[in-house]
């Protein structure tokens, strides 16, 4: 037993040592650099690490108030849509350290002159706190009604969830004084203001950028979501705001909603199936997944330019969005297997759908889709 144990050992470390020469000999066989690299200074390195996070922060702020700018008129004259989804709203949006990753403080401190107090990032245009006179950069120290009060990360946290009614809300502002010193001993005390504002009602969906170069743009219930790389990628507002729209439509339309309770159906007759001993590997419930998938995409399209119209934006020649797209991505004018319809049906569809629009504004009839209710 002994002798058997011995020879194990040995055995084990017979294999050892040949897997460290293998990976010894493997690791010299590698490639390297043939020159001598200059390595910039640490300290360099992470000054430039502080400028980049710096512009990084700023430039997604600025796109994020570009984004919102152009979704607040879909949002609040869409609310004949929206049913049970309407939310009362100022129209800004705040930040401070608190919600800003540890690892970017530095960064936000030092280019966007974050604090722990809530700051103004950007009010939209045409919204209360836009015609109330609030500013990007003012500090917010309290926003109040005759039914709450709200400091510090609590404002964050109730604005963002649109936490308003229709009573009038007070908001403590104070905004640093930019007057030039006339000599060093001068002191110029900030302003103390109170701004009174009526909450708008409209649509209660979100509005979020996403850090992706990829030319998507989705919704979830609740939000609407446009990346980065579509940003870049789009030329106009207007075709911007089609793309929200749309995106708006399947919020409206509860197609996430649908889309899921198709999946559980079919997968309900996957478990059927495989309690009569027939293994449908899914099937069902992808086949549930995907059905009705390019319909609710027209639908979308549809009912996104209703939207539109509604917010007085000429759709007009917006359909050639597709036409762009389909440079980027041939493979949309052939792929009938997509869970979109083709770009050149999306071309056309949007076509007949402006001229459905244009009568009823030329004859005076309420801008309501159609429904197949109403047939």
């Amino acid at each position: 037993m002994v002798n058997a144990y011995i020879k194990l050992q040995i055995g084990n470390r017979y294999y050892r040592n040949i897997f460290i020469i293998i990976i010894f000999f493997l690791l010299t066989s590698c490639g390297t650099p043939t020159t001598v690299v200059k390595r910039g200074q640490v300290s360099e390195i992470d000054k430039e690490r502080v400028i980049m996070q710096g512009i990084a922060l700023d430039t997604y702020y600025k796109r994020l108030e570009k984004l919102n700018n152009l979704s607040y008129p879909l949002l609040r004259q869409s609310i004949d849509y929206c049913k049970d989804r309407i939310k009362y709203d100022l129209g800004f949006k705040t930040i401070s350290l608190n919600q800003i990753d540890k690892r970017f403080h530095k960064a936000a401190s030092e280019k966007l002159s974050l604090t722990n107090e809530q700051m103004v990032l950007f009010s939209i245009k045409n919204s209360p706190s836009f015609k109330a006179g609030l500013k990007s950069g003012d500090i917010i120290e309290s926003i109040s009604s005759s039914s709450f009060k709200w400091y510090n990360d609590d404002i964050f946290i109730n604005n963002e969830r649109r936490n308003y009614s229709q009573e009038e809300v007070t908001i403590k502002v104070k905004r640093k004084n930019n007057t030039k010193l006339r000599n060093e001993n001068e002191i110029i005390e900030d302003q103390i203001l109170s701004l009174s504002l009526i909450p708008n009602k409209l649509c209660g969906y979100g509005v979020n950028l996403v850090q992706n170069d990829s030319l998507n743009a989705f919704a979830d219930g609740n939000n609407l979501y446009i990346t980065q790389g579509m940003l870049r990628f789009v030329d106009e507002d207007r075709e911007l705001q089609f793309i929200l729209a749309h995106e708006l439509a399947h919020n409206i339309e509860g197609h996430i909603n649908k889309r899921t309770n198709n999946s559980i159906i079919g997968t309900i007759l996957d478990i059927a199936a495989a309690g009569a001993g027939i293994d449908t590997r899914g099937s069902f419930g992808a086949m549930g997944a995907q059905m009705y998938s390019q319909d609710f995409e027209r639908e979308a399209d549809y009912v996104g330019l209703y939207i539109l119209a509604k917010a007085n934006i000429d759709s007009s020649n917006i359909e050639n969005f597709w036409r762009k797209l389909a440079a980027e991505s041939p493979g949309s004018t052939i792929n009938y297997n997509s869970s979109h319809p083709t770009s050149q049906e999306r071309w056309a569809n949007i076509k007949e759908a402006q001229k459905e629009i244009i009568f009823k504004m030329e004859n005076g009839i309420k801008l309501l889709p159609e429904r197949i209710q109403d047939k």
